[in-house]
């Protein structure tokens, strides 16, 4: 079946964040009239990060074919999240671990704080949300927009699930996106946008565009499912941004991707049980 056009972007999406990134890197050259490489150096991170995960997951499918067997996404998701980190940690030190990439301790009370008066209420918030409206959408006109549940067949797929959520997508992830990439930008990127009297810095909102943009396509969502996630993933790419700004550590943003994550495995398992 031939693609919609926005499939075909969806489906592409990576690939077009590393040519935009070229493309932004050429314009700003010319008109700041000085090479402006980092955009480049986030483009080959990028590209490295993409590639490690894919050679990672050739590996083991080859030498441990029976742990992929099943079509349950943190099987491909856990080998993926430690490449990234362990790519984002290597990178950090080539560049001499800069205090900006967040590898510190320090601040963890405001940390701490911000975990808890709002990652974690939003965290709660959105999964209550997405508990009744999978419960009330399980027979109704909007059936289209729930995810696949079938990564909930069996305890051990859920075990496995919940376990995945709520330690490796936080520290992968924010080590490559908050860490090394926001870090890096922080770095290279000066300005900022005020919203009302917060300085809201470029490196965080070119950050956050890039995680929403790679974020576009998940493989086995649809459109429809995308859609219903967007503004999830707009608001809590936002509030991962702006605490890894506020804090320069990766503590919080990294408590607060894994909670969200989570807190939204545990609605739906808990609103699709009876129908598994």
């Amino acid at each position: 079946m031939r693609k919609s056009l926005v499939d075909l972007i969806r489906s592409n999406i990576f690939y077009l964040v590393i040519l935009g990134l070229v493309f932004t890197s050429l314009v700003s050259s010319v008109v700041i009239g000085t090479f402006a490489i980092f955009y480049l150096v986030v483009a080959a991170v990028l590209s490295a990060a993409h590639v490690t995960s894919l050679v990672i997951l050739r590996i083991l499918r080859r030498r441990i074919p029976f742990f992929f067997k099943k079509g349950v996404f943190w099987r491909v998701g856990l080998p993926t999240q430690f490449g990234r980190f362990f790519l984002s940690f290597g990178i950090m030190g080539l560049l001499s671990f800069k205090e900006q990439f967040g590898l510190t301790l320090q601040n963890v009370n405001e940390s701490l704080l911000l975990v808890f008066s709002v990652g974690l209420p939003f965290a709660a918030l959105f999964s209550g949300g997405a508990f009744m409206f999978i419960r009330k959408s399980q027979s109704g006109k909007t059936a289209g927009y729930l995810p696949s549940a079938d990564w909930m067949k069996t305890s051990s797929d859920r075990i496995g699930t919940i376990v995945y959520t709520f330690t490796m997508n936080g520290l992968g992830e924010e080590m490559l996106y908050r860490g090394l990439i926001q870090g890096y930008l922080s770095m290279n990127l000066t300005g900022f946008i005020l919203l009302g009297s917060f300085p809201l810095l470029y490196s965080t909102i070119l950050a956050s565009v890039i995680f929403i943009l790679v974020h576009l396509y998940t493989m086995g969502e649809t459109t429809a499912q995308f859609l219903l996630m967007l503004p999830y993933r707009i608001i809590v790419t936002l509030i991962l941004g702006i605490t890894f700004q506020l804090t320069g550590s990766l503590l919080a943003p990294i408590i607060i991707h894994n909670a969200s994550n989570g807190f939204l495995v545990l609605a739906m398992i808990q609103a699709t049980k009876n129908t598994n």
